[in-house]
């Protein structure tokens, strides 16, 4: 299944013009529709009794959301078709925050871009970003942009294997752009501790499963192994195979307005090197 219907959130950041322009790519060749989201953000109108000063609160509150929809409006549709002309674009407008709006309107979507964690990678794991709480619940994959628009996915794409779930989700979910790749490699990493070289057998022996399903759909990927800690030498692994997208399962739960984010995917969700493709 392509990747037909394409959420991007216009929220007004450095890396903007790159998802509205990556989305733009991505629909292109696939015939499909870039979806535009403004979230206004939660509207709670203080209590003023029934007099004039009320009204004209939401007058004015009124006409801040028109003007900041129909720029973000105007910055899809300018952005989207330098990109390709004829393209299709949909916007949306939902009165409520950015993350929730993502993942409620994400579920209607094939893919999902949101804008990129603001929050140092360091940060401790109670976090409440956009993008995190969009890969958690909105049931769909993310993809997360630097500040480059990505013109093409796929020439050489790493995945981050560590034999569960999500990373097999994710796999799942990034078959459309695995079976057209030019190159896939599969990055396995062991942390160097007690009981590492047992961890490191069931790693490869998982990679070595992984790499005869991908064959099964005529992708032929190489596995790549090494020791430390995932945090630091997944980045820059991909990095250094020159890896034009990485590849990872979401780990991590949501709690009323609380996220809790296993370390790598928290370092792969804030570093800025490569775009990350990410399933829960």
């Amino acid at each position: 299944m392509d990747f037909r219907t394409i959420l991007v959130d216009l929220s007004e950041d450095a890396a903007r013009s790159a998802r509205i322009e990556t989305a733009a790519h991505l629909a292109a060749r696939s015939g499909g529709t870039v979806v535009g989201l403004t979230a206004t953000g939660t509207h709670l109108e203080p209590f003023r009794g029934a007099g004039e000063g009320a009204g004209q609160y939401a007058a004015l509150s009124a006409s801040h959301m028109q003007a900041l929809a129909d720029a973000h409006r105007n910055a899809l549709d300018t952005l989207a078709r330098q990109v390709s002309p004829g393209i299709a674009t949909r916007h949306v407008v939902v009165t409520a925050e950015s993350g929730w709006a993502l993942a409620d309107e994400g579920r209607f979507a094939d893919l999902v871009l949101p804008a990129p964690p603001s929050a140092p990678a360091d940060v401790p794991g109670l976090l409440a970003g956009v993008a995190e709480y969009a890969m958690l619940n909105a049931g769909r994959p993310i993809l997360l942009v630097p500040g480059d628009p990505v013109p093409r996915i796929g020439g050489h794409i790493a995945i981050a294997w560590n034999g569960g779930r999500e990373a097999a989700r994710a796999v799942a979910d990034a078959l459309p752009w695995l079976v057209h790749a030019s190159t896939v490699s599969v990055l396995i990493v062991s942390a160097g501790k007690r009981d590492a070289d047992a961890e490191a057998d069931g790693f490869v022996a998982s990679a070595d499963r992984l790499t005869a399903w991908l064959l099964a759909h005529g992708i032929d990927a190489a596995v790549l192994a090494r020791e430390g800690d995932p945090d630091h030498v997944l980045p820059a692994l991909a990095s250094e195979i020159h890896a034009d997208l990485l590849v990872a399962g979401g780990y991590g739960r949501s709690r009323l307005r609380e996220l809790v984010l296993g370390g790598t995917t928290r370092v792969l969700l804030r570093q800025s090197a490569l775009p990350v493709f990410m399933s829960h």
